[in-house]
């Protein structure tokens, strides 16, 4: 019970943090030796309910923490104020609409919409797919800067899931500096053949959280030609993400 109380105590640190916490500072706010403070901390990011960043080793707060507030009403939650942007690009595309954010150097899943017709696309709230492999974690890559994008890949191995996954480092920076020009990040069957996306980053004035909103269905109907003529409306409403968010 002991370790239960004190993990308890660090996450309502890191949430009250502004934006981020190093190890030091939260062992000195909770009175707790480094060693059993980074213990807890650790714990915690495996649970995803802290986040440590890779660019300083600052604790934020974790996508599992949006999700438990989410369950709980919190109107402050990035799933809730993405939820009408979510259920206006399904009205507009026509398509199943996500929410995903960055958590240990893959993607997870934090709101999703579904398209209404019979064939569509279905994410699981707490799903996770690779960063390099999906448009949700290229369009995340391509809000990062340099620096903090390079640890991120450092030493990954670039996993091919389908014969049009990136697995050459230079080939998938070439595709993150085209997503930065343009806006917007595609997934033509990079992950799972015959699923096409487009997403658009999403990220909150104090960088709290590294985010994305995208829109996925069947390849046979969000074909290129579709991607480009919906892509204003996806940066427009992911806009609307971006305005909305407090933390």
């Amino acid at each position: 019970m002991q370790a239960v109380d004190r993990a308890l105590q660090l996450l309502g640190l890191i949430v009250s943090a502004d934006p981020e916490m190093g190890l030091r500072e939260v062992s000195q706010v909770s009175k707790l030796p480094v060693a059993t403070t980074h213990r807890l901390l650790q714990a915690l990011v495996s649970g995803g309910y802290v986040s440590q960043n890779p660019a300083n080793r600052q604790y934020t707060v974790g996508p599992a923490a949006f999700e438990l507030a989410a369950r709980i009403g919190t109107s402050r939650n990035l799933a809730q104020l993405a939820q009408p942007c979510l259920e206006e690009l399904v009205r507009l595309s026509g398509e199943s609409a996500n929410l995903a954010a960055m958590e240990g150097g893959e993607v997870v899943y934090l709101a999703h919409v579904e398209s209404p017709r019979m064939v569509r696309m279905f994410t699981q709230v707490g799903n996770r797919v690779p960063i390099h492999a999906s448009g949700t974690g290229k369009a995340i890559l391509a809000s990062l800067d340099r620096e903090h994008r390079e640890q991120i890949l450092a030493g990954r191995k670039l996993t091919r899931y389908t014969p049009h996954t990136i697995t050459d480092r230079r080939k998938l920076e070439a595709e993150i500096d085209r997503i930065e020009q343009r806006g917007y990040a595609t997934d033509l069957g990079e992950y799972e053949e015959g699923v096409h996306c487009i997403a658009v980053p999403v990220r909150s004035p104090h960088s709290r959280v590294y985010a994305s909103i995208s829109v996925s269905g069947p390849s046979s109907r969000l074909t290129l030609r579709k991607i480009e003529a919906i892509a204003p409306d996806v940066m427009r409403v992911a806009g609307k993400v971006f305005k909305s968010i407090t933390y």
